[in-house]
Parts: structure tokens; C-alpha cells; sequence
């Protein structure tokens, strides 16, 4: 484990040389100590999303299976374990999963793109595990050249979630309006983020309005729509940010200032951490950078050690699994590898344990395992 001390208002530029990985059993992050346990979820660059899907108070896990064709649910008990309710068709190639009451039903719903078509699958939830098919699904969001992410958002502020996917050949996004009732909008409303948001985008809302505004990784850069909405739907595009083989993005307070940061994971071998203003701005002058190694998959944020401050989990298919615990002027960073999930490609953060300290599971883009890290400091 390394330690480095950054002060992200009066340093200009840190770069980290990341040494340190476990193979071993378990995994010290922190003062924390994480077991692992395997956990058979299908097959092919796997999607994890957690939520608590049969309103028991305890954190569930849906994943999706890229070369199963299907999504399979999974209950929490509040102690760590997990148990499979069952296993749902989700159309070819499910990719990404959003979450949201689609249908106002008072159930989580999930939306679940569809990778090699212009679907999206809607499946609706019945509160207890179970999901079928929505009458309106697949949707067809006539994207090319396919979909890799989508969100259920509340763009415009109506109090109903719109679906948000990425559009890499017309360089936007497209936002397909919710009607609430399960429906959206046929048309689309393509929100230009000036390149090619390969694999899709973070929304956040960065500039303290309240409003969601959308950050993109568009190859040579980071793209910034800041949510101008008032009556009708806009966004203003801002100037984007170099960063070079940008691939994945994520929003959190790394820095502990109420304010929302920038994670940027790279294709290459970097990373970075930028501050974020309060004003729609990320201060690319005063980033975190960290050298890791290459082919970064995903970035799952959320409080892992307990501090009330969010830190950064990023996949790399290469193997390695990275950590970067946030503070307010220290940031602490671990890699490790786990001899079962060579590929790290689908992750997410959770309290599983319910012991104040998120836990978090790794899956194999290559095989049908993922790793369950569970805290074990009470």
C-alpha cells in the first residue's frame, strides 16, 4: 500500500508511481481489511448494478451477462451474503444497467443496453426480485453504431427519468423524454458533446444548480454539457478538456469540500483526479495524475472506508484493480489482482455487510466469476 500526500488547491501537478499488489486472500485498504469470496454470475463482460430491489432495507445486486443474453438478480440479507432470485432474458448483448421507476408502479425498473443492436430492454421489477419484459421493450433508440451506456435521469426536472444514451456517431448524446407511465418519447434529443463518447458518460450536477449536467470521454478529451434547462431542455457545451485516450469518467467528492470531482480513466497507462470549482469547472491545473496500468474498464465510486469521503474504484482489463481512497489532503492508493478475475472489466460499490464501510465485487470480462470483497473490521 502507498501514501501520498496531495493538497489539491496549492499543489499544480502530483504523479504517483502505483507499486504495490496483493494476490493474496484478502486485501488491506485503508485500515480496512476486505475477505473475498467467488460468485458465479455468467458469462462476458459483466455489469453490476446494486440497489435494493424488494424494499427489505438490505443493498441487492443485478448483473448483466454479455454472452448469456440475460440479467440475473441477486438478495442481499444485510450480513454480505448474496443469494440468486433469478435469471431474466435481456435481449442480445446487455451491456450497461440503469436503474429507476419507469412505470411509476413504486418498483425499481431497469434499463439495459444492448451492444451490436439499437435496442435498449426495459425490464420492469414487481418489488420482490422478479423481471419481465415491458410491452414497450426493446426500445429502439436508432443510435449507431450501438449503445454502450444508458441512465435513467431526471433531466429536465419534471420529477420523471429520461433515458440518456450515448450517440458516438453524432457525437451527443441522445435523451429520449419519460412520459412516467414506462413510455418515452419516440424522438430523440441529441445533446452535443463535440466527439465520440465511446463508452458513454457520468452526470452530475457539477456547477451547484441542481440541475444534472453530463461529462463524456471522447477519445482525446473530456466533454463538458452543463444543464441550462428551464422551461425547454438545453445545455451549453463547454471547452472540453485534454486528457489523452480518455475511455471512462466518473463524478464524486474525492476531495471532501461539498464540491463534485472529475475521475478520468485512460485507455493508456493514466489516470486522474481534477477539482472540482462548484462553477461547472474542473481545474486540470491542480489534478491528482497516477500511473496505472493499461486498458481501464470501469470507475465505481463510493465511500470504501467509512470517512464520509467518496474514493474511486477503476477495473483494468490487464488485471490489476485500483483504489483511490479521497480525503481532503491525502490521497491513498492501492492496487492488487485476484488470480480469478485476470480481466476486471464490471464493479460497483455497496455496503453489503452494512457495517458502514462500502464493500465492493470485481467481475471477470472473460469468465463467469466475480469477487465479492466484504469488510471485515466491525
Amino acid at each position: 500500500m502507498s501514501q501520498y500526500k496531495y493538497t489539491p488547491y496549492f499543489l499544480l501537478l502530483l504523479t504517483f508511481s502505483l507499486s504495490f499488489v496483493c494476490k493474496a486472500q484478502s486485501v488491506e485498504i485503508g485500515n480496512t481489511t476486505f475477505s473475498h469470496s467467488i460468485l458465479n454470475v455468467g458469462a462476458g463482460e459483466s455489469t453490476i448494478s446494486a440497489f435494493d430491489f424488494n424494499s427489505d432495507g438490505h443493498q441487492d445486486i443485478v448483473v448483466s451477462n454479455y454472452s448469456d443474453n440475460n440479467i440475473v438478480a441477486y438478495q442481499g440479507n444485510g450480513e454480505g451474503d448474496l443469494t440468486e432470485v433469478g435469471q431474466y432474458p435481456a435481449g442480445d448483448n446487455p451491456t450497461d444497467i440503469s436503474v429507476s421507476d419507469i412505470n411509476g408502479d413504486g418498483h425499481l425498473d431497469v434499463a439495459i443496453t444492448n451492444h451490436e443492436t439499437s435496442h435498449v430492454t426495459l425490464l420492469h421489477g414487481d418489488g420482490k426480485g422478479n423481471f419481465k419484459n415491458s410491452p414497450y421493450s426493446p426500445f429502439n433508440i436508432d443510435v449507431k453504431p450501438h449503445p454502450h451506456v444508458a441512465q435513467l435521469k431526471d433531466l429536465d426536472g419534471d420529477s420523471i427519468v429520461d433515458l440518456v444514451v450515448d450517440n458516438r456517431t453524432h457525437e451527443g448524446l441522445s435523451v429520449f423524454k419519460g412520459l412516467g407511465d414506462g413510455k418515452f418519447e419516440k424522438e430523440s434529443q441529441l445533446i452535443d458533446v463535440g466527439g465520440d463518447p465511446y463508452l458513454g458518460f457520468a452526470s452530475g450536477d457539477i456547477n451547484g444548480n441542481g440541475k444534472l449536467d453530463l461529462v463524456a470521454p471522447n477519445q482525446q478529451e473530456i466533454a463538458i454539457a452543463l444543464n441550462t434547462s428551464t422551461d425547454k431542455q438545453s445545455f451549453s457545451l463547454k471547452k472540453p478538456i485534454p486528457f489523452e485516450s480518455s475511455f471512462a469518467v466518473g463524478l464524486a467528492d474525492m476531495t471532501g469540500d461539498g464540491t463534485i470531482d472529475l475521475i478520468v480513466a485512460s485507455t493508456g497507462n493514466s489516470m486522474a483526479i481534477m477539482p472540482g470549482d462548484d462553477q461547472g469547472n474542473f481545474l486540470k491545473d491542480k489534478k491528482a495524475s497516477f500511473n496505472v496500468t493499461s486498458g481501464a474498464k470501469q470507475v465505481a465510486t463510493g465511500d470504501i472506508n467509512g470517512d464520509g469521503v467518496d474514493d474511486a474504484l477503476i477495473s483494468n482489463w490487464s488485471g490489476e484493480i485500483l483504489v483511490v481512497l479521497g480525503s481532503k489532503d491525502t490521497f491513498e492508493t492501492v492496487t492488487f489482482k485476484h488470480p480469478n478475475i485476470p480481466n476486471p472489466w464490471g464493479i460497483v460499490i455497496v455496503d453489503l455487510n452494512e457495517d458502514g464501510k462500502s464493500d465492493f465485487i470485481v467481475a471477470s470480462g472473460g469468465s463467469k466469476l466475480a469477487a465479492v470483497y466484504l469488510s471485515q473490521d466491525k
